[in-house]
């Protein structure tokens, strides 16, 4: 489906921030400022949000559940079919944007894991 949208990179800084600024006028009162499910709205709804920092779901099906909405995904209905409001190119950078957010939450993830590793072989060391 990414394929569709010429110039589209894996790696376009333009796009994040383009789609940072759409995320957040649209996404984050449900999803959260730190795209964790944690908006200010997330607790009105069962099933919350999901969090889309820690989502396994690839650019493909994001661009889908954005476009068509949950109901159509087989997910909550709740969530808008922002391809009714938002254009194919914004949708395109929220997902953009989101794959960053995804990438800095795992490289987060492993550094705070190897740093654990590393003081807890420190204190078996010293201990």
């Amino acid at each position: 489906m990414l394929a569709a949208f010429p110039g589209y990179a894996r790696d376009d800084s333009d796009r994040a921030r383009t789609g940072e600024g759409v995320y957040r006028r649209h996404c984050a009162q449900c999803h959260g400022p730190e795209a964790d499910g944690r908006g200010i709205h997330a607790k009105r709804f069962n099933p919350p949000p999901s969090d889309l920092a820690h989502s396994p779901r690839t650019d493909d099906y994001r661009m889908q559940i954005i476009t068509v909405g949950g109901e159509a995904m087989g997910r909550s209905s709740v969530m808008p079919e922002w391809g009714l409001e938002l254009s194919g190119q914004d949708i395109l950078d929220v997902v953009v944007y989101l794959r960053r957010v995804s990438d800095q939450a795992a490289a987060r993830a492993k550094a705070d894991k190897s740093g654990a590793s590393t003081v807890a072989q420190r204190r078996r060391a010293h201990g």
